[in-house]
């Protein structure tokens, strides 16, 4: 049994099939095919049911898997640690987020790491935040970066910022401008909304309920940037997180921005948490990671600074 052959079935489960598998590994089919079926001929069982829709593991698999991982596990924080003792501050630091932090949020960050830290190789895995959290507990990324997760007593949970979550117009649409608006006006009001499936979408929902306030979007998704795009073009007003129109808006108020953000009753904050496991001994990498984090989340604004 060999490294690379827990990868492929590694892949082939997490990728629900061997088509994709084959684009994560960078082999052909019949390569991987051949990987699965040497490992299956060693170990005397079947590792996957072949079905029309597709392949599932089987009990055999699935266990092969959960000691693949921490196979896989055990030899990169071994590599990880004899580089360390070499290099210092290298190697991989594996992070789950969501796609505002990781769109908005952590570009800037990363660059800043990079000239501090020219080994460490972050690799950054977007998921809903509730995927992002199973991914932690299942030891495939070190680091999570979510919005408001539920809580769980296995993790450390740390807020590392808090935003406001606005509402948002265009420059055409008649809210633009204004510092603030009663729920009332939001009758009648266009609105492109987050999915319901998304923590900051819920926080929106349950916000407007409170308010007496209730819409029908005409455009629902799970991208934050597909949301902010609408609202650019006019299509209509949505509740978007500070660091996603961080930088279409001027700290000094509504004017000069692309977009104008509009206070509605009460503010609504969305917290972004770093989530790792408890008593977990990290890497030098991965500790270095966190306080950069930290430092650049304290200094961070969610506004264009004026010249």
């Amino acid at each position: 049994m060999e490294l690379h052959q827990l990868r492929c079935l590694l892949a082939v489960i997490e990728e629900g099939g061997f088509n994709r598998a084959t684009t994560r590994l960078h082999i052909t089919q019949p390569a991987l095919s051949y990987q699965i079926k040497q490992l299956e001929e060693e170990l005397g069982t079947k590792l996957f049911d072949r079905r029309p829709g597709g392949v599932i593991p089987t009990e055999a698999g699935r266990l092969l898997a959960k000691h693949a991982r921490r196979v896989l596990d055990a030899v990169s924080q071994a590599r990880q640690a004899v580089e360390e003792l070499t290099k210092g501050v290298c190697g991989e630091v594996r992070i789950g987020t969501v796609n505002s932090v990781g769109i908005y949020f952590l570009p800037q960050l990363l660059w800043d790491i990079r000239q501090k830290y020219p080994d460490m190789k972050p690799v950054v895995t977007y998921r809903h935040s509730s995927e992002v959290i199973e991914a932690l507990l299942a030891n495939q990324i070190e680091i999570a970066l979510v919005a408001n997760p539920s809580f769980d007593r296995r993790l450390a949970m740390t807020t590392i910022l808090q935003e406001q979550v606005w509402l948002v117009c265009g420059r055409s649409h008649p809210f633009y401008g204004k510092k603030s608006i009663r729920p009332s006006e939001l009758k009648g009001a266009q609105f492109v909304a987050l999915s319901r499936q998304s923590p900051t979408g819920r926080l929106v929902r349950e916000h407007l309920a409170r308010l007496g306030v209730s819409v029908e979007p005409v455009v629902s998704t799970d991208n934050v940037e597909t949301v902010k795009k609408m609202v650019e073009i006019g299509l209509g007003v949505a509740f978007l997180p500070e660091m996603v129109t961080a930088v279409d808006v001027r700290c000094s108020g509504n004017q000069g921005g692309r977009l104008a953000r509009v206070q509605v009753g009460p503010p609504i904050y969305r917290k972004i948490v770093l989530c790792r496991w408890k008593n977990a001994e990290l890497s030098k990498a991965a500790t270095a990671f966190i306080d950069e984090l930290n430092e650049y989340a304290a200094g961070w604004r969610g506004c264009i600074e004026e010249e």
